[in-house]
């Protein structure tokens, strides 16, 4: 997929992984100015590497950034 253009107009949204109870979730999160962002969880598992590896690959399959943060 090397012909994809990006437009300015395009979103800046990317994956993270967050704790959601006792599980951890991949979360698209996409910012909208002056607004919280809108957060949406695509995927949970109850160990945090599973789901950080999950999330790398799926960000990578989307042509998306994923920002891991803090545990």
């Amino acid at each position: 997929m090397s012909n994809v253009t990006k437009l300015p107009s395009a979103a800046v949204s990317y994956y993270t992984v967050a704790k959601r109870g006792a599980i951890w979730a991949i979360v698209l999160v996409t910012p909208i100015e002056g607004m919280k962002p809108l957060k949406t969880a695509i995927y949970s598992s109850p160990d945090r590497q599973e789901a950080v590896s999950y999330g790398k690959q799926l960000a990578a399959r989307m042509l998306r950034p994923f920002k891991e943060g803090r545990a």
